[in-house]
């Protein structure tokens, strides 16, 4: 049975991070699109051959972003919002994959993001590798379109 129609997968390597609309960055890594349910596992009495699994609270992984430093400072500048009480600066979001012809591909919408975590590069004067930055992302959850 041949498949004429075979879709090939894209790469992992071309993606950005939109925030309320707008591209705001173009990254190097993103990890952290993961969801899990707790299982509640139940014995019961007499049924040795089997033990009953029952779903319990589910959540989402933080989004981790890294990239490369550059002149943008948008999202620490949001990180420090965040810090400075503005727990409401809340946003919505999407990483967004792209392939080689810059074609979105899929969108992995988030809702209610906050950055939770900044971390700045290390430097090195021996090092020839380039300064990579990290944010961290809590949210509300992810739909993907």
């Amino acid at each position: 049975m041949a498949r004429d129609n075979i879709i090939e997968p894209e790469g992992n390597f071309i993606f950005e991070l939109e925030i309320d609309g707008i591209s705001v960055a173009q990254f190097m890594e993103c990890s952290g699109i993961k969801t899990s349910t707790q299982i509640f596992e139940l014995e019961e009495g007499g049924v040795n051959h089997r033990v009953h699994k029952l779903p319990g609270q589910s959540r989402w992984e933080n989004l981790v972003l890294r990239y490369g430093v550059t002149p943008d400072t948008s999202l620490l500048a949001w990180r420090n919002e965040v810090l400075e009480d503005g727990f409401d600066k809340r946003r919505n979001g999407a990483i967004i994959v792209k392939n080689l012809a810059m074609e979105e591909v899929r969108r992995y919408s988030f809702v209610n993001a906050w950055p939770v975590a900044y971390e700045g590069p290390s430097f090195a004067s021996s090092g020839a590798e380039l300064a990579i930055e990290m944010i961290e992302l809590a949210h509300h959850g992810i739909t993907v379109s």
